[in-house]
C-alpha cells in the first residue's frame, strides 16, 4: 500500500557524517502500522502521511535534531521495546508494540517550526505529552489500557517534575499493573540521549 507524506521526502545529510532516509522510514512505519488489525488504523496513517510526522525533528535541542528525527526514533525505540518485550513473561502485544514504539511522541506533530536559528516550537503549540498524543491517536483507534499507561508515563519522572503530567502515585499503580511501563521509558530514554542520532 503506498502513500506519500504529504510535504515529500528524500535522504538527508546529519550531523556526524550520518544519514536518515526519510523514505525509507516512512515505508517502515506504514508497514508496522498495517501490521495492526483495529479498527480506525487507516485513519490514522493517513493522519500521519498528511502531517510533518516523516519529517519532523523529534526535539529542538535534545536529540534527533533533524529533519525526520521523530519517525527514526520512534522506530529505535519500536525495534528496542520489540527486542526487550519478547524476553518478558506477561509479553504485551506486538499491535501494542508497534502502537507504542511509533505513536508516543504523537504528541511533536506539528510542534516544530524551522527557522535561521534552528527549530523551535511553535507558539501557543497545545500542551501536554503523554496525554496529547493518547488524545491524538484515539481520535482514530481506540487504546487498549496498557497502551494509554505506557505512553502516558514514557517520560517517567520528566512528567512528573518537567511536565506536571502525572503523579508519582499514578506511574507507580500504572507499573504495578504494567511493569513493560518503566521498561518503555527506560528505553525511550535510552534512545534520546544516545550518540549518533541517525542509526537505522
Amino acid at each position: 500500500m503506498a502513500r506519500a507524506a504529504g510535504k515529500g521526502g528524500t535522504v538527508l545529510a546529519l550531523s556526524f557524517n550520518q544519514r536518515v532516509d526519510v523514505e525509507s522510514n516512512q515505508t517502515f512505519a506504514i508497514d508496522f502500522l498495517d501490521l495492526v488489525k483495529r479498527p480506525g488504523i487507516e485513519s490514522l496513517i493517513y493522519y500521519l502521511c498528511d502531517s510533518d510526522y516523516f519529517l519532523a525533528p523529534a526535539s529542538t535541542r535534545y536529540h534527533n535534531v533533524f529533519s525526520g528525527g521523530l519517525c527514526q526514533h520512534s522506530l529505535n525505540v519500536t525495534r528496542e521495546f520489540s527486542t526487550e518485550n519478547a524476553k518478558w513473561q506477561k509479553p504485551v502485544p506486538q499491535d501494542s508494540v508497534i502502537i507504542c514504539g511509533i505513536l508516543h511522541d504523537l504528541c511533536k506533530v506539528g510542534a516544530y517550526t524551522e527557522t535561521a536559528r534552528g527549530y523551535e516550537k511553535v507558539k501557543d503549540f497545545p500542551k501536554g505529552h503523554g496525554k496529547l498524543s493518547v488524545a491524538r491517536i484515539e481520535e482514530h483507534i481506540k487504546l487498549t489500557q496498557p497502551e494509554k499507561d505506557i505512553i502516558l508515563y514514557h517520560m517517567s519522572l520528566f512528567g512528573i517534575y518537567t511536565y506536571h503530567e502525572y503523579s508519582a502515585w499514578a506511574i507507580h499503580k500504572a507499573i504495578v499493573g504494567t511493569l513493560q511501563v518503566q521498561a518503555f521509558a527506560a528505553i525511550y530514554m535510552a534512545d534520546s540521549r544516545r550518540k549518533g542520532e541517525g542509526r537505522v
